[in-house]
């Protein structure tokens, strides 16, 4: 049959995402297993979230070089025949460093699962952390880091990140070149064995998972401690006065700005609604920061704004990169669009569409067994699971325009901003 492409397809309404059901079991030292059965895949995902993160660091740069250590020699394999182990297998490992929790992270066959099983076991309880490949590491990462430091899309976010929680906050993160030159082996070492307990890591596993493989994985990590750690602690921020912060960096053609404040924390009532109100603002292509900025001013390539979720806590932000000459007009159409949703309510039309984009991420998120495994693993972090899709649809469906003009006097309150503008600042 011939198709007119002239007539565009029928719309349909958008459906609710089908949860796959995952099993959970805790290991006789407290380590905790979930999975997600699919007794027809041939691929094994394996992720392992460990309690080591960078709010638990007793100073800079050690937790993002312990959990990158780890496949760099254990008492029995090398650097080399980790590797190359890997290889052989065909198996792809990547190594993750977060706020609160660090990951491992392995894709196999399903055929070679008792194996990785066992060697994602040897990494975490065997690692030597050789003081080599700790000073190579370490060596590229100030480069990277120095590389980094000429470039203002980097200054303006760590630097934003610093005026917003303080320098010595650990969702600052903040840290120096002459930091990479101070961690020793010792101290990885010693931060490793600190944070290391059972009851606090936790297992994800997606494919086909059987009994046998659960007793596999149970052998494996029966040898990991259970000490108990300590809740972290809720630490106070020491914000900057809000304001706008140059940071100056001589011949840059263009400015990084970052607008932001903070934000709505997950476990708030009001945590989806702000999420649907920041999808209008910034949050898709088609937002009103894109249309105005990008498409009708021309001033950047791209804009954006974001809630960023933290254990405890949150932050807001606007963050694009500008012809220099632009920069003040930018942050006032900024500032104009927050004041248009403080004082408008959302057409129809354009919450409707707001409203169905957020939907389809929701449904891209839950989108098959390995992104409902990603998902239930990120979900828990917060002390919930994939169910808290379906809820945040139903708020989605009925969350009136009156409530998002609410929130955005309430939350995007431009007194409280802090202005970060990286770039050539002669002639100010």
């Amino acid at each position: 049959m011939k198709i007119n492409r002239n007539i565009a397809p029928p719309l349909h309404p958008l459906t609710s995402p089908s949860l796959l059901p995952y099993r959970q079991v805790t290991l006789d030292n407290g380590m905790w297993v979930a999975y997600l059965h699919d007794p027809r895949q041939e691929i094994l995902k394996l992720d392992l979230v460990l309690p080591h993160g960078t709010y638990h660091q007793p100073r800079p740069i050690v937790a993002s070089t312990m959990i990158n250590l780890l496949n760099e020699g254990t008492t029995s394999l090398s650097a080399a025949e980790i590797a190359e182990f890997f290889d052989f297998h065909g198996a792809a490992l990547d190594l993750h460093t977060g706020t609160h929790h660090s990951e491992i992270n392995i894709l196999s066959l399903r055929c070679h699962a008792p194996v990785m099983i066992k060697m994602l076991a040897s990494m975490l309880l065997d690692s030597t952390f050789p003081h080599r490949e700790m000073e190579i590491y370490t060596r590229n990462k100030r480069q990277q880091h120095e590389d980094n430091m000429e470039k203002t899309s980097y200054l303006a976010q760590r630097n934003f990140l610093r005026l917003l929680y303080g320098e010595q906050h650990p969702y600052a993160n903040h840290f120096t070149a002459a930091d990479f030159d101070r961690v020793t082996t010792e101290e990885i070492r010693a931060f490793h064995r600190s944070r290391l307990s059972a009851p606090a890591c936790r297992l994800f596993l997606s494919g086909n998972v059987d009994d046998a493989l659960l007793q596999i994985i149970d052998h494996a990590f029966s040898p990991l401690p259970s000490p108990p750690l300590a809740p972290d602690a809720e630490i106070p921020s020491t914000p900057a006065i809000p304001g706008v912060y140059r940071i100056d960096k001589p011949g840059a053609v263009q400015a990084s700005i970052r607008v932001g404040k903070s934000g709505v924390r997950i476990h708030e009532e009001e945590f989806i609604p702000f999420q649907l109100l920041n999808m209008a603002l910034g949050g898709h292509f088609g937002s009103r920061l894109m249309t105005n900025i990008r498409e009708e001013k021309g001033y950047t390539y791209g804009i954006h704004s974001t809630n960023v979720k933290r254990a405890r806590g949150a932050y807001w932000l606007v963050s694009t990169e500008v012809n220099a000459a632009c920069t003040d007009a930018t942050i006032d159409e900024i500032q104009k669009e927050i004041r248009r949703l403080q004082e408008e309510p959302i057409p129809d039309e354009e919450l409707h569409l707001v409203k169905n984009y957020y939907h389809g991420e929701l449904l891209r998120e839950l989108d098959g067994l390995f992104a409902q495994a990603d998902a239930l693993k990120y979900y828990v972090n917060y002390d919930t699971d994939t169910t808290f899709c379906l809820r945040a649809l139903e708020r989605i469906r009925t969350c009136p325009a009156d409530e998002l003009r609410l929130l955005a006097r309430k939350y995007l309150n431009l007194d409280e901003m802090i202005i970060v503008i990286a770039g050539d600042q002669t002639g100010r």
